[in-house]
């Protein structure tokens, strides 16, 4: 069986690539930008080539880079009229020079060596390579961007065969938090990094000191850089937290279950949505499955109303318990941590809902 999978890594283009790459940044924004004008005036999308004929500067850039940001805007149009979704996608919106910038080639306008790639119209470009695609994989696509703090990624993207995992014969139970960032039902406690935390100090500092710039100077442009940065920073540490722990817990268990939160609902808390945006449950609890899937392993959501707080894990008593209590304790004479109760009761539901055939991630 073969599976989508995208390998991302660094590009250190020089002063000249530079410039190319942020003229297909700026071609395609200005193309996506014509399309989104035309669709609220209700009017017919033209293809690539006629809104190119528009702008002479568009021929400096890869066409192929242009043809694949109109079918992205064709596709959002599919996907607005589409009345089978479950949610309606809101209204189109312009993309910003200063937000996050990207473009797309296809299969056969690039090429990946040992430590370079080969762009369209770009040329040769040094990488950072850490892992290869599989020798006998299919490539399908790459994506170039650039973050707002001026770094510049590749996304290769290819099709290659997968192998599962061998069995374990175990089940885990997962319980999110606070005080802590899981509790496994074996009764192993993952301590919470609160990365934001950590370098909020900072990051007030050079955000107050980019509030006193004039806006338009040199000045205010190093210090916007900076803070970007911080951010860039601190989202990379939680990434690769979740990443390796997320790997481990797949690598190690044929079964996980997870609770089905809702964090939108949690995050109106103004006096813990800093903390739960800092420990990024949903972002942990995706990376879990899609690596189930590449594994051959299963991830089990179970229901947000489930009383897995609530309910004895020996002898199934339901009864209120404060959120200050951090002990379980039972009529039945059961004392137990009560973030253990929970994820035992997690993994036993996860059980009962496989067993049942119902639908899993």
């Amino acid at each position: 069986m073969k599976i989508l999978k995208a390998y991302k890594y660094r590009m250190y283009p020089t002063g000249d690539q530079k410039v190319l790459i942020n003229k297909t940044f700026g071609c395609c924004r200005v193309l996506w930008n014509r399309c989104v004008e035309l669709f609220n005036q209700r009017q017919d999308i033209p293809s690539s080539t006629i809104i190119k004929s528009d702008y002479e500067w568009m021929s400096e850039v890869s066409a192929a880079a242009l043809q694949q940001k109109s079918n992205d805007f064709r596709e959002f149009q599919r996907q607005f009229f589409n009345t089978g979704r479950k949610r309606r996608l809101g209204s189109c919106r312009f993309k910003s020079k200063y937000d996050r910038q990207s473009y797309r080639l296809p299969g056969q306008k690039f090429t990946l060596g040992s430590s370079f790639i080969r762009l369209e119209k770009i040329g040769k470009l040094a990488i950072k390579m850490d892992r290869r695609p599989k020798a006998s994989a299919e490539f399908r696509s790459v994506t170039v961007s650039k973050n707002s703090d001026g770094k510049f990624y590749v996304s290769v993207l290819v099709r290659e065969p997968h192998r599962d995992l061998p069995e374990t014969g175990r089940t885990l139970g997962i319980d999110v938090g606070l005080n802590h960032f899981a509790t496994l039902s074996d009764g192993t406690k993952i301590a919470n990094p609160r990365f934001f935390r950590e370098s909020q100090a900072e990051l007030r500092k050079a955000q107050r000191r980019l509030s006193r710039k004039k806006k338009g100077s040199v000045r205010r442009k190093k210090c916007k850089l900076k803070v970007a940065r911080l951010h860039r920073k601190t989202t990379d540490q939680r990434k690769h937290f979740l990443h390796v722990l997320s790997s481990r817990l797949i690598r190690d268990y044929d079964r996980i279950g997870i609770e089905d939160l809702n964090v939108a609902g949690m995050l109106r808390n103004r006096k813990l949505a800093k903390s739960i945006s800092d420990a990024s449950w949903s972002l942990f609890a995706s990376f879990l499955e899609y690596k189930a899937r590449w594994s051959g392993r299963t991830v089990q959501r179970v229901g947000r109303f489930f009383p897995s707080s609530k309910m004895c894990n020996c002898c199934g008593l339901v009864k209120p318990i404060a959120l200050n209590d951090r002990d379980w304790i039972c009529d039945c004479g059961n004392l137990i941590d009560r973030d253990t109760n929970a994820a035992r009761n997690i993994r036993d539901e996860a059980i009962r809902l496989l067993a049942q055939g119902v639908a899993c991630a």
